[in-house]
């Protein structure tokens, strides 16, 4: 009886380190696949918002537009941004590389009160005292114009946009970086910007 008990025990033991070993077998021999897509960028959305240059101005304005001289001054928001949605992005090998895509530059009147002053406005000119001092909303609007022309221009002359453009670089390489887990190189073929004249 004690022998059967023995051996019965000896049985059961050899059974349950067998089940032990089938199971740890089962979970250490191969490690677990994993499917490996390839890297994509992330929502263009985010990398717009981390590429952009909040801007803000407040600018006098002294002009002629129909013999009509004036003095006023204008704040002015806007941004540049970057065309993210045709981003030239090469993954292929140990290293990604992005070019820099070109800058968007917007420059609008604040929507804020009293974001456009005129202060003072007179006719010059032959026979001035018989017009009227007073812009019409079209004079204005062609100030306006010009107004906004030149405080983009003056953007690029001042190096704004070369400092967005430079942070821009840095940004989106850091960001990247995340996105691919691989080294990120980002380069700049205009650093000075794409200024658009006007022929």
């Amino acid at each position: 009886m004690i022998k059967a008990l023995k051996y019965i025990s000896l049985l059961l033991l050899s059974a349950a380190i067998a089940f032990l070993g089938w199971q740890l077998y089962k979970n250490f021999q191969r490690p677990e696949e994993i499917e490996v897509l390839p890297s994509k960028p992330g929502d263009v959305k985010e990398m717009s918002r981390l590429c952009s240059m909040e801007i803000y101005n407040e600018v006098s304005v002294l002009d002629t537009v129909n013999s009509k001289v004036m003095f006023a001054v204008q704040k002015q928001s806007g941004s540049i941004t970057f065309d993210m949605d045709n981003l030239q992005i090469d993954d292929y090998g140990d290293t990604v590389k992005i070019i820099l895509p070109r800058e968007i530059v917007e420059v609008y009147e604040s929507n804020e009160k009293g974001a456009w002053v005129v202060i003072d406005t007179k006719a010059i000119g032959p026979m001035a005292f018989l017009r009227s001092n007073k812009l019409t909303n079209a004079e204005e609007n062609r100030v306006k114009s010009k107004l906004k022309a030149n405080s983009i221009k003056r953007l690029y002359q001042n190096g704004t946009v070369r400092k967005a453009r430079k942070d821009a670089v840095e940004n989106l390489s850091r960001l990247m970086e995340g996105v691919y887990r691989k080294p990120v190189v980002v380069t700049d073929p205009t650093p000075e910007g794409t200024q658009k004249t006007k022929k």
